[in-house]
Parts: C-alpha cells; structure tokens; sequence
C-alpha cells in the first residue's frame, strides 16, 4: 500500500512535496521539480532559501510555521514568477500524534490564477485612471443615482475645499451649495440626465468670497451599464472665466463701434434679425444723421468730429437706455431700435432727443441730428425698407433746418419763388404756419407735419416757370392765360419730384388746386381721393390770398374770408379741414 501511495504521488499533476522539521525537502514529485525547472533529485536536501527569493520564502516559512504550531491544515494563495499558486500544507503525524515531517500539494488552477490575474489587473486600471483623472483638467466627479457624490478628482476636492467643504463623497448638491436654489437645480438636471439618459451641458456661475464671478462650462452624461441601465451621471466642470471674458472682449470689437462706442452695423443686423424672429412687432426704427459733421471736420480738426460723433451717442443713448439700442451704421449715420414701438413713440423719442442736443454743452459747437421714424410690421419685410422710410423722413427734416446745406437749398428755392412770381416770403410763411396748426389739430405725425411744412412753404413753387407778365398781370386772364397759369402745379411736381426723397411732397404741391367736388386741376381728384396735405393747404393759401388781395383782386374781410371758406365747403375744400380752420382762427 505504502509504494501504491508513493506511485501515486510521485506521478500527480499535482505539484507535491514532503519536508522534515528542518524544512528540508525529503520528496518531490516530478510536477513540483517541473516548476522548479529541475529534476527532484536536484531539490531534494534544499530548503526554500535555495528556490525562491527571500521574501517568497519567508513566506513559505511562516506558513510551515503555522502548521507546525497548530498542527492543522492550512490552505494559502501565494503569487510567484509562474503567477497565483495556491498552496495546501498538511502536517503529518505517527501512531502517537507526534508530528514527523509536513506535505505540500500545490494547486495550478489555471482559473484561480486568471481571476486573481484579473483582480490585480483591475485594481491597477483604476489606480491608474484615478492617477489619469488627477492630472486632467477640471472638476471630474461621479454621483450615484440619488445624486450623492461617489468619486471626485483631485481638482474636484480642490475646489470644494477652498470654499470650506474638505469631504464631498457621500454629499448631495443641497449639502454643499451655499446657494441652495443653484444646488436643487444641479439635483434636477441629475434627474433629467437619470430619467431621460440625455446629458446636459451648461455654463454655471459662481460667485467668489471676494465678490468676483467664476464661469464654468458643464457637461453631464448618464454612466450606462452594458445593459443600458442607468448607473449614476459622471460629469465635468472647467473654468471658462478667461475664455469668457475674451470672448466678451472679442465680441465686443466685433459688434461696437469703436470711437463711439454704439453698436456697428453688423450688430444691427443680428439684432434686428432676432426681434422680428421673436415677434417684437411693430419695431421702431429712428434714423439719424448728424449735422455739419463736414463743417466741423475742416473748421475744428477730425479730432473735434469725432467728439461731435461721441457726443451725439452720448445724447442717444441716454435717451434711449431703456427702450431701445444706439447704432452707428454709417460715417454720421445712426439708427435707434425701438422693439414693440408705435410710430408716436418713436416720434416722442424724436423730441426728447432734439431737446437734449439743444441742452447739450460744448464749448465749439451745438451737437444737431436730423431724425427721421419708420416702423416695420411684418417680419418680413427687408429692414432697409424701412430705414428708407425713415431716411426720407430725415432728409426733409434736413430741409427745414436753414444751417444746414440742404435747408440752404430750400431756402434759395423760395427766395427764387418771391423774385419770380410776386409770391411773397410773408405769405408763404403765413401759409405753412396755418397749415402746421391744423395738420397738429388733425392729429399728424412728425413727419407728416415736416411734410406739411415743406410742401405748403413751396406749393407755388412751379409759378417760377411762368412768365412775369402772366403773373403780375392787373386784369382778368384770357382763358389761354389762364391754362398756363394752372400749368405750375405740374411745373412744381416736377422741380420737387428731382429729389425722390420728396415725392409725397411733390404729390401734395401737384394736387392743392383740386377740388373736393371733382372740379379742380390738374387731375380733376374728388373728396378723399386727393391727398391730405393738398386739402390743408388748399384752404390754408385760399384764405391768405382772399384777405391779403392781389394786383388783380382787392382784399376781404377776414370774416368774410371765413363765411366764403364755410360756404365753399363741400365743394371746392374739405368741410373737414374747413370746420378746423375756422375753430383755430376764431
């Protein structure tokens, strides 16, 4: 039996070995020497000093040791060169259960070694990640799914602990952000990502002790397992605050107008692309043109243009800070948003800002704009549309300021209408000063009113190309005179006509001699067909030429004036514009 024993162990897969008290090995099989690389005659008489290095075979000793002391088996997993060896000592005993030598049976499970291969391999991906992780930049953490924290980066723990938290993991959002509503929003948006399996991405700002604000971008993802459950939400927070704030800057140079500081054109664009989109309807839009920006460029210097410029922002701005946005789009050219504005609005702008420039102190120069309003309706319509509304609206308002080089032009036209004609500057004055009060009593706008004001200065102005004798003649006119005379409303259209920013202009000097029954010239218009401003000033110039007389006609009565406007009411004048004229004057 003894030598079926030894044939057994000595031809085991199983490493095996015998050694006395000395720990001398006293048997080996041919499995344990193939470990070895050797042949068990080679082993046999040799400790564990003489087979491993020292501290495996410390090892092997101390759990010798063990059995000897307890006398008892003892199972230990050991990792040497051939990888996880798991190793089983038995003591064995004589007759009287005295211990005589020990046994070693080895154990080469290739899946213990793999799983402990495996655990040791594991263990150091993660230490390795974790070292990976510290040295990225930004805030990476893990939250599991009740939002608490489970891991954090290095820089994670930095950041929390400079504002007085040491230990987030285990923490929620609640427990460590001061700004409890910013914390219950990061413990929605945990929420969401759990919920929904979507991430989320943010920029988050945080205000430092000493007052100044920190700008973090975040992006948050669901940790899926490989059956698409949701685990946590890993995330990771950087500090963008420099990025931000060259950003800002490099938005700014791109959307500002550098010497004034206004918006520029292409800021304008975007802006007014993104009200109509957003259904800001009606839009305000106010355009300006600076006056004599030429004539202080060469009188002054450029130096002193460029402050008339600042200026006028200043004067804009301040008027407009918290309704609608200054932009410069042009050399002197300046438009004001006004988003959900009514045309009124925009016009009570107008005057709040003509009465700054007026008030505005400069030791030079007086800072002057000419200001014109359109408003846009549909989303639409193209925007520089509505800008020519509005710079039409400028142009004439340039033409009624006598500084300016346009006004000049108005100016030399009547000049010429009074030489040529007879026309005086008197009447023409008192013409448009009574037109003005009724367009006012009928509610006009500001642009209507410069309209007005311009067309009933220069509604005669056709008589320039007529002939003296025609004009100044003391007797009744041939009917061929006669048709010549009525010739000058069509020459006044077409002087005026030249300009295209004065057509509504033109319309009203072509139409002031028809009349509201149908009978009056050029094109024979009837009641509401013929253009406001032509019935105002119809009546406005019929009344000062019936009480002011002519070379051919003695003057009324201003009282039979009146009764003679009353009775042609309805037929050759607006019983409107009839009835308002006779309540202003009396």
């Amino acid at each position: 039996m003894k030598n079926v024993f030894k044939m057994l162990a000595e031809n085991s897969i199983l490493p095996m070995w015998i050694k006395d008290l000395d720990y001398k090995f006293i048997f080996v099989n041919k499995s344990y020497a193939d470990l070895q690389h050797r042949i068990p005659e080679e082993i046999i008489g040799l400790k564990n000093e003489d087979l491993y290095d020292k501290d495996l075979s410390n090892k092997f000793n101390e759990y010798c040791d063990e059995v000897v002391e307890k006398k008892a088996v003892n199972i230990k997993e050991v990792y040497t060169e051939a990888g996880y060896r798991q190793c089983v000592i038995i003591p064995l005993l004589d007759n009287n259960g005295e211990l005589v030598a020990l046994a070693g049976i080895i154990s080469v499970t290739s899946d213990i070694s793999r799983i402990k291969e495996k655990e040791y391999e594991i263990e150091l991906q993660k230490v390795l990640t974790n070292k990976i992780i510290d040295i990225l930049p930004g805030v990476i953490f893990y939250k599991d799914l009740n939002s608490k924290y489970v891991y954090a980066n290095k820089a994670c723990r930095d950041f929390y602990s400079q504002r007085g938290i040491p230990d987030i993991i285990g923490k929620s959002e609640l427990d460590i952000c001061q700004n409890k509503e910013q914390g219950k929003k990061f413990m929605e948006d945990d929420k969401h990502i759990i919920e929904n399996k979507t991430p989320i991405h943010n920029e988050i700002v945080y205000k430092d002790k000493d007052g100044e604000f920190t700008y973090r971008e975040v992006i948050k993802i669901p940790l899926l397992d490989k059956y698409g459950n949701v685990k946590g939400v890993v995330g990771r927070s950087l500090d963008i605050t420099e990025r931000k704030k060259y950003q800002d800057k490099l938005e700014y140079l791109s959307y500002t107008d550098i010497l004034t500081g206004a918006k520029n054109r292409t800021y304008f664009e975007e802006v007014e692309k993104r009200y109509s989109e957003e259904g800001k309807l009606p839009l305000g839009v106010i355009m300006g043109d600076a006056n004599g920006l030429k004539l202080v460029n060469d009188t002054f210097g450029h130096r002193q243009g460029d402050k008339l410029l600042i200026d006028i922002t200043e004067v804009l701005k301040n008027v407009s800070k918290n309704v609608g946005e200054v932009f410069r789009i042009g050399g002197d050219e300046f438009v004001i948003l006004v988003p959900e504005a009514s045309l009124k609005q925009c016009e009570e702008l107008i005057l709040e800002i003509e009465e700054k420039c007026n008030q505005y102190k400069n030791d030079l120069f007086n800072i002057s704009i000419s200001l014109g309003a359109a408003v846009k309706y549909d989303a639409k319509k193209d925007i520089y549309e509505v800008i020519k509304e509005a710079e039409d609206k400028v142009y004439r308002n340039k033409l009624l300021q006598k500084s300016s080089i346009k006004g000049s032009i108005l100016t030399s036209l009547k000049i010429g209408l009074g030489v040529n004609s007879g026309e005086t500057e008197q009447h023409n004055e008192r013409v448009v000063i009574r037109a003005i009060k009724v367009g006012e009593k009928l509610g006009l706008s500001m642009s209507e009113l410069d309209e007005l004001k311009i067309a009933s200065g220069l509604h005669d102005i056709g008589k320039i190309g007529i002939s003296d004798d025609i004009l100044s003649k003391s007797t009744s006119l041939t009917d061929e005179e006669y048709e010549i005379i009525k010739t000058h409303t069509e020459k006044g259209y077409r002087i005026i006509k030249a300009s295209s920013e004065l057509k509504s202009v033109a319309k009203s000097v072509l139409y002031h001699h028809e009349r509201w029954d149908g009978n009056g010239y050029p094109m024979g218009l009837k009641g509401e067909e013929i253009p406001l401003l032509a019935r105002i000033i119809s009546v406005c110039d019929t009344f000062d030429v019936m009480i002011s007389g002519r070379v051919y006609k003695s003057a009324m009565s201003k009282k039979s004036a009146l009764e003679e406007l009353k009775r042609c009411a309805g037929t050759q004048f607006d019983p409107k514009v009839v009835d308002i004229f006779i309540d202003l004057y009396k």
